[in-house]
């Protein structure tokens, strides 16, 4: 299995302006509590991961009930809102609309160089080396509509199909932009797409079912065809750190936050050869250390209070490294082939 570290100069707050960002938590909190936190709907699951029972309680964000898992140890949301409630979510709430028309168009340039840009590549690259004439791409549930141009400048893929979108930023790629949008379910054998790639990347975190989520990927991909996923893990750094005081980890956009471990489970449980799995996050000290410069009550360990107080940037940055190498970066990118 191939492993990918990387280090460049990316910074938090170019990515996140911490304002912005969190004027997009504070209203997110007031769109979960009036869309989501409906103890009539909620729905008991077990883990994402690796389908356990067993679980115990963590802590509360926005009014609901993060568990962990006790077999794999992921993180996720139980009960959880539906799978519709989640989709009105998506397409209704004012921070979706905040995130945007604010988040997005102020670090769109940064974006684009630091995300959207080098996952177009990491799918070019992987795909040019398992097809030689690799025909159909699919993007499913795709969040990014910078992303969704960075494969259309590729002009890799004869046949670019949108599956599925539930973004109202992404209604705007239609035929004319080179992708063709299908938004119902893909059933029929004469519907079949047979792709040679599919994309969900950021999708994941933020699904009710994750495992029917996988399927419908695997359906839409010929034999030997490859999966594209990114994901937040909660094998990470900063959020086994900071846990409950992390900015990252709030309901909807991460009610699933799996551990390597649920990841690869999932994967393999439902068809698939995992030929890559990376965390190549470069944010993880910076996270932690932005974290408790804000809020000085966060208790830290002995060792990471040290690490954090008493070494240079220099040995931050290769400690960094060394959660890459091991695979505990809190960012996952997963390529996997069906099976």
């Amino acid at each position: 299995m191939r492993q990918v570290v990387m280090l460049d100069d990316v910074r938090e707050f170019e990515l996140w302006p911490s304002k912005l960002f969190d004027k997009y938590l504070k209203i997110t909190e007031q769109e979960v509590k009036r869309l989501l936190v409906d103890s009539g709907k909620l729905v008991d699951v077990s883990c994402p991961g690796c389908n356990s029972s067993r679980k115990k309680k963590a802590f509360k964000k926005y009014g609901l009930d993060y568990v962990e898992c006790a077999d794999c140890r992921t993180l996720y949301l139980s009960p959880r809102p539906s799978d519709d409630q989640i989709k009105r979510y998506y397409t209704e709430s004012k921070s979706v609309e905040f995130w945007y028309s604010n988040l997005i168009k102020e670090t769109l340039k940064n974006r684009n160089v630091h995300q959207s840009k080098p996952r177009a590549t990491w799918i070019a690259n992987l795909t040019e080396e398992n097809f030689q004439n690799p025909k159909v791409f699919v993007s499913l549930n795709s969040i990014s509509p910078s992303f969704l141009q960075e494969i259309d400048n590729l002009n890799l893929f004869k046949t670019k199909i949108l599956f599925k979108p539930y973004i109202k930023a992404l209604k705007s790629f239609t035929e004319g932009n080179g992708f063709k949008i299908i938004d119902g379910d893909s059933t029929k054998k004469s519907d079949k797409i047979d792709a040679h790639v599919v994309s969900a990347l950021g999708v994941i975190d933020r699904i009710f079912d994750p495992e029917k989520f996988l399927n419908t990927a695997r359906s839409l991909l010929l034999n030997g065809g490859l999966l594209f996923v990114t994901a937040s893990t909660i094998s990470g750094f900063d959020l086994q750190v900071l846990w409950n005081n992390s900015k990252s980890i709030f309901p909807p956009d991460r009610i699933n936050l799996l551990s390597i471990e649920g990841l690869t489970t999932l994967f393999e449980r439902n068809g698939f050869e995992i030929i890559e799995l990376s965390t190549p996050g470069q944010l993880d000290v910076e996270l932690v250390k932005n974290a408790i410069n804000e809020n000085k009550n966060i208790e830290l360990s002995r060792f990471i209070s040290y690490l954090l107080n008493n070494r240079e940037e220099h040995a931050h940055r290769s400690f960094q490294e060394f959660l890459q190498h091991y695979k505990l970066s809190s960012h996952v990118r997963i390529a996997a082939r069906k099976k």
